[in-house]
């Protein structure tokens, strides 16, 4: 069985991989364009990503960026 931090990444890896900053990150999440697999507790928990779901994301923008 894979180890959690090997499937998810904090919201800074999520960041540096789509080129975005935290605002977005979170308007993002907000608006359901990116699913955070777990959010810890409290008004400014951090969020943490399935790889997957980050990748998904990064696939789409550069699929938007080529057209």
């Amino acid at each position: 069985m894979e180890d959690i931090e090997e499937t998810t990444v904090t919201s800074a890896t999520a960041c540096s991989w789509l080129g975005i900053d935290r605002s977005t990150l979170t308007r993002w999440v907000q608006a359901g364009h990116i699913k955070p697999a777990f959010k810890f507790p409290g008004k400014a928990g951090a969020f943490l990503f399935e790889r997957a779901e980050v990748e998904r994301v990064q696939r789409e923008r550069t699929a938007a960026a080529a057209r």
